[in-house]
């Protein structure tokens, strides 16, 4: 008896996309513009400004195929924004190409204007010119594809050098188009550009990542040590010599680790995580929710209560969007620290730190452990001890916690 042949499954297809970024400046229309663009195999997209760019509304996106022609819409917020103009430039190769010439032309083609832009170098001591392709699952046409891509993979990254294949880098990448591109960075600081890439978007916003450290000895890629892979959503900068990365826990739990390379290899040199300040205006009790961030290589209470030369005062005023909880409900998060003033390149210098604690007071059931804060008065500027008292039954305690 025959029988037919099990059809066998067939292996994915793997699809060589070239992939760069570029920064680029130059003019348009005889004005200064600034432009990033990026390209994934057929996909452009990028964004640009006429400078100065830190005007509200200055940014403009782009978006268009490797053929060279783009459409900008600006960047108003809205859904319905309509396109302004085309950029006709030429094909864009396999590498951010050194000058981007082409016209500008409005959507009807009654204005024309040149575009004259210029590579901007990295910012490394030593400059490479590799040429990377990704190994995809699928090819990625347009832009409109990355919309509908949510779940690119890739497999490899190959690194080339003047149109020879001279590295392969294996991966596990999976995600958007955007995700899945990886960064030129200087991870250990030595001059010479290294690669990073997200591996995948987790259900929180703690990323991970994979670095390859370039051997100029060796003249190719190796991977970075372990405790550079551990690091989520890692942060190089090169200026403070710091690696740094902003995480969360949850809604209510952040926090900042930095790390440095020191002869024994990467270390975390400096930690911090959110925490609650107890605060009272106008005779309100609240919970005002402090999280520190990263800046030139320290971290930074940008909210934090500080002891200045008139006397205590917060980096921003107490308000309902950022003081709404009650701090009866968070005392395992409740903290006050008093902070000196920051000093430009050193850490922050806690003066006072008071952290929960439980007061035995008597109530109509006898002895009870309550609620003890210490909280930071706005009006009168001032430290004053508070004991919750107003609900024994449910804030204190018949023993002490």
């Amino acid at each position: 008896m025959c029988f037919p042949a099990q059809a066998q499954e067939a292996d994915p297809v793997i699809h060589e996309a070239p992939v760069w970024s570029g920064s680029y400046r130059g003019t348009l229309a005889g004005k200064a513009v600034q432009l990033e663009l990026w390209r994934l195999d057929g996909a452009v997209g990028g964004s640009y400004c006429y400078e100065p760019c830190n005007r509200p509304g200055a940014m403009i996106d782009l978006e268009g195929a490797a053929s060279g022609q783009l459409t900008e819409t600006p960047m108003t917020g809205s859904s319905d924004a309509k396109p302004t103009g085309r950029w006709l430039l030429a094909a864009l190769s396999g590498m951010a190409p050194a000058r981007l010439q082409g016209q500008w032309q409005s959507m009807n083609g009654k204005r024309r204007w040149p575009v004259e832009l210029v590579l901007q170098p990295p910012a490394f001591a030593h400059a490479t010119r590799y040429e990377l392709r990704l190994m995809l699952n699928q090819p990625v046409r347009s832009l409109a594809d990355c919309g509908q891509l949510t779940e690119l993979g890739v497999s490899a990254i190959h690194v080339y050098e003047q149109g020879h294949l001279k590295q392969k880098l294996p991966t596990e990448a999976q995600g958007s188009c955007w995700l899945v591109q990886p960064s030129w960075v200087d991870a250990n600081f030595d001059g010479w550009p290294d690669l990073t890439q997200a591996q995948h978007l987790p259900a929180g916003p703690n990323i991970p990542s994979t670095t390859w450290l370039y051997d100029p000895a060796k003249k190719q890629f190796v991977l970075g040590p372990q405790a550079l892979q551990e690091i989520t959503s890692p942060v190089f900068d090169a200026k403070a010599q710091r690696i740094y990365s902003e995480w969360r826990a949850s809604c209510c739990s952040h926090g900042v680790d930095i790390y440095a390379w020191k002869p024994q290899g990467l270390e975390r040199v400096a930690q911090a995580e959110s925490y609650m300040l107890p605060v009272r205006k106008g005779g309100k009790l609240m919970a005002c929710y402090q999280m520190p961030q990263y800046g030139q290589g320290q971290i930074r209470w940008p909210t934090g209560l500080y002891q200045r030369a008139d006397g205590l005062s917060l980096g921003r005023e107490p308000s309902g969007d950022w003081c709404e909880a009650n701090p009866a409900e968070t005392m395992m998060q409740n903290q006050l620290q008093v902070l000196a003033e920051p000093e430009e390149g050193k850490p922050p210098r806690v003066l006072k730190a008071y952290g929960a604690s439980y007061q035995q007071v008597n109530t109509p059931q006898g002895p009870r452990y309550c609620p003890d804060l210490m909280v930071f008065d706005a009006d009168a500027r001032k430290l004053v001890r508070v004991t919750l008292t107003e609900n024994v039954e449910e804030l204190c305690e018949a023993e002490k916690p």
